[in-house]
């Protein structure tokens, strides 16, 4: 009896020596998972997402939408961006799943609707992990990672257009890339040469990385004989020479001669050893130069037309991939059934979405562009080129989209919910406490739209239901 009876003084519990050990393996996961899952999602952009016709192909827009919502999860925007920030892009996300339950086409513009939802969602997470409260080291870091990615994306961009328009031998050819029409490849280009120009200008550890890139980017541009694009280059470039380094000179010269390496490198790349004789970089924009006048009065016939459809369904519009079918039932004239897109990617999302889609697209265009000029004074005196370049970047993508059907690229239309952290910077939030519903939301929002694509865009005209 006595030797089964409990000790009058029990001893201690001794603690287990591997409970410390499993709560710092959780700790190093919980701060590393944000970075994994954001590189993850920066990854798949970069490379097959945006050499899939721009992200139409089948499935790869439904592997975007999981890895954004797995970002979600990790990042948690909603602890530190405010309510005004993320309630337009919440609207737009919202707005295009309506779109497809109450909209003619409904049903059959899917994947369309995914994309928005896609890019609604990448923009808040990508600026609470670029530019939330954690230590500046990290927030540095990070900001290089997208920074690569963005630069590494046209340098891939520029090297899969670049073999097949060679092995054409003939200079005066489209450059198309993986986006297989020339404008789009364009602007890609020149956005993304606009940073890396900017990049190269400001020095640092990536000034390489934007010396090598921004001359392809340069060249690309001129070979996709894509006039818009190449407007916007010049335009970009003109901003970051004007505005990057503040007072100092030395980053407007690195600037002038990366500008003039593009131009080196398109002149080198038209002629002998690539081409049997030396053909001008412009051939093929000279060549089409007799367009130009009715290119644009077809624009202007096409987003008249735009306005009767969207008169006739202000709520809900015609839905996605019915702007064809639209302009027939309506009788806008002669350019009725004649294209599918409005070629212009405010008056697309009022013909495609109506209100419910338009009005959020403009609110979310608005926020971010008084945000990017509220802060371009100090950033310029601070001489933060990357910065500078980026916001130039975005004015050039929102000019661009104006004037053509970008947004119908999923590819494209995600790029400057990449770029816009960049051009806005570190926005220092603490995070605070609250509730799972928006990740809850953003979540099903995202694999609503993974299910909704996973058959592709390529389908571009629907019949009204």
């Amino acid at each position: 009896m006595t030797t089964l009876a409990p000790p009058a003084h029990p001893t201690p519990h001794e603690p287990d020596p591997t409970s410390g050990q499993r709560l710092g393996w959780l700790a190093t996961l919980r701060a590393w998972l944000p970075d994994v899952a954001v590189v993850a999602l920066l990854a798949w952009w970069a490379t097959y997402f945006t050499w899939g016709t721009g992200g139409r192909e089948p499935r790869l827009l439904s592997v975007a939408c999981v890895l954004a919502a797995l970002a979600w999860v990790a990042v948690r925007p909603e602890r530190s961006l405010s309510r005004w920030a993320l309630l337009p892009v919440a609207a737009l996300a919202v707005g295009a799943c309506l779109v497809v339950a109450f909209s003619p086409t409904g049903w059959a513009g899917r994947d369309d609707a995914g994309a928005w939802v896609l890019a609604a969602a990448t923009g808040p997470v990508l600026l609470t992990w670029a530019g939330g409260p954690v230590d500046s080291r990290r927030i540095e870091l990070r900001r290089t990672l997208l920074v690569v990615a963005l630069l590494g994306a046209g340098g891939a961009q520029f090297a899969a257009g670049w073999l097949p328009w060679w092995g054409a031998q003939d200079p005066a050819k489209l450059f198309q890339g993986t986006f297989y029409w020339h404008n789009q490849v364009g602007i890609f280009l020149a956005a993304i040469g606009v940073l890396a120009l900017a990049v190269a200008g400001s020095g640092g550890p990536l000034a390489l990385l934007g010396w090598v890139v921004a001359p392809l980017c340069v060249a690309g541009t001129f070979f996709s004989t894509s006039r818009g694009s190449q407007l916007s280059l010049l335009l970009g470039f003109a901003l970051v020479l004007a505005l990057i380094g503040g007072r100092a000179v030395l980053p407007r010269v690195k600037v002038l001669l990366t500008g003039a390496l593009g131009v080196a490198v398109s002149v080198v790349l038209t002629g002998p050893p690539f081409f049997a004789e030396r053909v001008s970089p412009a051939a093929g924009t000279a060549a089409r130069s007799e367009s130009f006048v009715g290119n644009g009065v077809t624009r202007l016939e096409d987003w008249a037309a735009a306005w009767q459809v969207f008169e006739r369904w202000p709520l809900t519009g015609a839905g996605f991939d019915g702007f064809r079918a639209a302009t027939e039932a309506v009788g806008v004239g002669h350019r009725a059934g004649r294209t599918a897109y409005v070629h212009n990617g405010f008056l697309q999302g009022l013909t495609d979405g109506g209100l419910l889609l338009g009005l959020p697209l403009l609110l979310v265009t608005l926020v971010l562009a008084v945000a990017v000029c509220r802060g371009l004074p100090s950033v310029v005196r601070r001489g933060e080129g990357v910065r500078v370049g980026a916001g130039a970047a975005l004015l050039v993508l929102v000019l661009h989209s104006g004037m053509d059907f970008d947004w119908a690229y999923p590819s494209l239309l995600l790029l400057p919910a990449l770029v816009a952290p960049l051009a806005l910077g570190p926005h220092g939030r603490p995070r605070r406490p609250v509730a799972w519903w928006p990740t809850a939301l953003a979540v099903a929002l995202l694999v609503t739209g993974a299910w909704w694509a996973w058959g592709g865009g390529l389908s571009l005209n629907a019949p009204l239901g």
